[in-house]
């Protein structure tokens, strides 16, 4: 067992380099092209988020009592069969399905390889390898985006459908390598959907409770929406408007990704010398003005904003996921972040419904200016967060 068992590390690095984003710098250029409006490519997203928060807690029982490999299995004949819509379509009901089921995906397939990567090692004896073997995988994807970044582009300016069909086939691939992945045998925390369901209850009632976990869960969602939806709506176009052409996106994205990568492994020795009050306030303030920048800048050197934004934004998911970490027992955190996951997507999926209109009739720059606006008005009942990090018991909330 022990044997077989060790043969799946490579194939999680080779799962990893099959990872190439093609559609990444023209998803909604592509879109664009068959006629859809933005409001109805912000249904697209609408019915994703709204998926995955009805799977939330059912492909989470899933996992728990058929298992992880099943669960992500289900997850690429998903993705194969979303991405194969959304290859072939031309008409926004069939995006619509595509992106869905893709939302499905989603759902099934998160924490799964994860929690499979780790169990193995487990197995193995070789916890300690964790952490190098996730930067490693960092590495890996950062890679991948920017190869996928540089190569879609330039599949796209050949035929706008090549870079779609090449992301099935490699999906396909990395499914193919997963099928041959050996689960190992752990303990099931449930046996039963209702021991799920009072753990998923306990983790709400441990959520709702606690303040310091309340307001992390609130400002996370806060912050989370402008870049979600610049990256689900607004990049591609913003960019095009800027005086980038199509080829050009794949360098842009490269750079982007690149930079904003590099920089991003740098959080951890920067946190412990600014701490969490004075990390919010610079996250707080450096998204507002960097979108109303963006919003009233119409040449190339927006790209400088644009860049900024993603270095914040990947100092705050790696704050936020530690601090919300460091605030929640280990008995409980897996429920917990999935409740953060479900309170995430039904405000975002909300958005949507009016984020895509207010493009249609107002104009890419004015949104990015009143999301500016929103988001630091948002942010000012946190400005007085504490330093303090308070962790929660899970034996301290009764249902």
């Amino acid at each position: 067992m022990q044997k077989y068992l060790g043969s799946n590390i490579w194939k999680f690095y080779l799962i990893a380099g099959l990872g190439i984003r093609f559609i990444a710098p023209i998803r909604i250029l592509y879109l664009l092209s068959f006629g859809l409006t933005f409001s109805q490519i912000g249904m697209m997203e609408l019915a994703a988020a709204l998926v995955i928060v009805v799977l939330e807690v059912p492909t989470g029982v899933f996992a728990d009592l058929v298992g992880r490999k099943a669960s992500r299995m289900v997850a690429y004949i998903l993705s194969i069969v979303a991405f194969s819509c959304l290859s072939f379509g031309s008409t926004a009901t069939i995006f619509i399905f595509g992106w869905a089921l893709s939302g499905a995906a989603d759902a099934f397939q998160s924490g799964a390889q994860d929690a499979l990567i780790f169990d193995t090692l487990k197995s193995l004896g070789r916890e300690k390898e964790y952490l190098p073997l996730k930067s490693r995988f960092l590495l890996i994807n950062t890679v991948t985006v920017i190869l996928g970044s540089i190569l879609g582009a330039w599949l796209y300016k050949i035929d706008h459908r090549l870079p779609w069909y090449l992301i099935t086939v490699f999906i396909t691939l990395s499914a193919l390598v997963f099928s041959t992945i050996i689960e190992p045998e752990t303990n099931r925390k449930f046996s039963r959907f209702t021991d799920r369901l009072k753990e998923f209850k306990l983790s709400l009632k441990l959520s709702m409770s606690s303040l310091d976990v309340r307001r992390l869960i609130v400002l996370g969602l806060i912050l989370t929406i402008p870049m979600y939806v610049f990256v689900t709506l607004l990049n591609q176009p913003y960019l095009i408007s800027l005086g980038f052409n199509v080829q050009s996106l794949g360098l842009v994205f490269a750079l982007i990704t690149g930079i904003s990568g590099f920089t991003a492994s740098f959080s951890h020795q920067v946190e412990p010398k600014i701490r969490k009050r004075l990390s919010f306030l610079i996250i707080f303030i450096s998204f507002t003005l960097l979108l109303i920048f963006m919003g009233l800048v119409h040449s190339p050197v927006a790209l400088l904003f644009v860049i900024l934004f993603y270095v914040v934004e990947n100092y705050k998911n790696i704050i936020i996921d530690n601090y919300i970490n460091q605030s929640i027992d280990s008995e409980s955190r897996a429920t917990v972040l999935s409740v953060q996951s479900l309170a995430n997507n039904i405000i975002i999926s909300i958005v949507f419904v009016f984020v895509g209109y207010f493009i249609d009739i107002l104009s890419i720059n004015i949104v990015l200016i009143l999301m500016g606006v929103l988001t630091g008005l948002a942010c000012i009942p946190f400005i007085s967060i504490s330093n303090r990090i308070k962790t929660v018991k899970l034996d301290k909330i009764s249902i």
